[in-house]
């Protein structure tokens, strides 16, 4: 899968989470980060989700007016910014953690914000 390839395959499960379904990978269980594992998490190359991570953020200005959307892109990047195992700000982080203050505690954890 290429990048666009697993961004938009991200977005995809972001979405659903953010309406408060279960995503299809996930469709019999509960809910839980696995949602994301299988595109992401095993992956080994930290400098690939890091691109990932600075792809997505570059999205937010389209997501942003979809609020349930928006709840399940931020916890994409929640759980994405883990994998990059750096607290290197990828551009435009800052402006979704101003935006969203009440949403992004992790994040604003994580980017020292």
């Amino acid at each position: 899968m290429n990048k666009e390839e697993t961004v938009e395959s991200l977005l995809s499960i972001a979405k659903t989470i953010g309406y408060g379904k279960v995503p299809k990978l996930q469709q019999n269980e509960y809910f839980t980060t696995g949602a994301f594992d299988l595109i992401v998490f095993n992956c080994q190359d930290r400098s690939r989700n890091f691109s990932l991570m600075s792809s997505l953020c570059g999205r937010y200005e389209q997501i942003k007016k979809d609020k349930k959307f928006l709840k399940g892109y931020i916890y994409l990047l929640d759980q994405l910014s883990y994998s990059t195992n750096t607290s290197e700000k990828p551009e435009g982080i800052k402006k979704i953690i101003e935006e969203n203050p009440n949403e992004t505690e992790s994040l604003q954890v994580w980017y020292n914000e």
